[in-house]
């Protein structure tokens, strides 16, 4: 290819990656980002449908922004004595029964009842009773079971 050819290659896509930058935000995880939807949720028919499972209980993400989340739990058994470093909870008891701690605080928990949560407060809930315990989840920012941090085993 000829000098003359290549230097026009070059000035074009110069001109396309200014243009092309120009147009994007300067922050490409924004475009990962999708903003809050309105939405009703169906909560029964979603507990009955959790689509996600860790070692100790099973979820579904009903919603999730950069700020906060809510998820839906189901806890057959016993989530052990652990925090989360950087999240704020409150824990709605949907259904079932449960003894949970947090900090110095233990308390019997039943449906309409809340529990708020600290960031890096250690808590744990332990089911009472054959009913599964169902939790409406809402955290700030948004709960991530990877950032658990166990301080017991089950």
């Amino acid at each position: 290819m000829k000098k003359k050819t290549m230097r026009n290659i070059f000035i074009l896509l110069f001109i396309v990656g200014i243009a092309i930058g120009y147009v994007l935000p300067g922050d490409f995880r924004a475009l990962a980002k999708k903003p809050l939807q309105a939405n009703v949720f169906d909560v029964p028919k979603k507990l009955g449908q959790l689509d996600m499972e860790t070692p100790y209980f099973k979820y579904a993400v009903l919603a999730q922004t950069e700020t906060g989340g809510i998820e839906l739990i189901r806890l057959d058994d016993k989530i052990p004595l652990h925090m989360h470093p950087k999240e704020n909870h409150f824990v709605y008891i949907y259904k079932g029964r449960a003894k949970g701690t947090v900090g110095s605080i233990t308390a019997e928990v039943w449906p309409g009842q809340l529990v708020a949560i600290p960031a890096g407060m250690p808590h744990s809930f332990e089911r009472i009773g054959d009913t599964p315990v169902e939790i409406i989840l809402f955290s700030t920012p948004p709960f991530m079971p990877s950032d658990t941090v166990f301080l017991e085993n089950k």
